[in-house]
């Protein structure tokens, strides 16, 4: 049997009695460093693919390296960097909302 709430629930539960809404600057604010995130991603992958491709290495190793990198973690990463500017997106359209719904 679990004691006591979480912090997350201490937290809701603290926002819940004293705050409903939206600090719209702040939802901006998280949906600019989202899209910064996912940029960073972006730079990430293109360094490695750049250096990946003028590192002197050759054989098995180096092949499987370089598919997996090319193929399904540079995807993976591609994937991370589209979700975080979805989430960027849908954050300034609720903090767009609000302040439609708040005029």
């Amino acid at each position: 049997e679990r004691r006591g709430k979480t912090s997350q629930e201490r937290r809701e539960s603290t926002m819940s009695q004293s705050y409903y809404g939206m600090d719209i600057t702040e939802v901006r604010s998280l949906a600019t460093q989202l899209d910064q995130k996912a940029e960073e991603i972006e730079q990430i992958i293109t360094a490695i693919g750049t250096k990946l491709g003028t590192t002197q290495w050759a054989g098995p190793d180096a092949f499987k390296f370089r598919s997996d990198w090319e193929g399904p973690l540079t995807g993976q990463l591609r994937q991370v960097s589209s979700v975080l500017r979805e989430t960027a997106t849908n954050a300034r359209t609720n903090a767009t909302q609000q302040e439609q719904a708040s005029a």
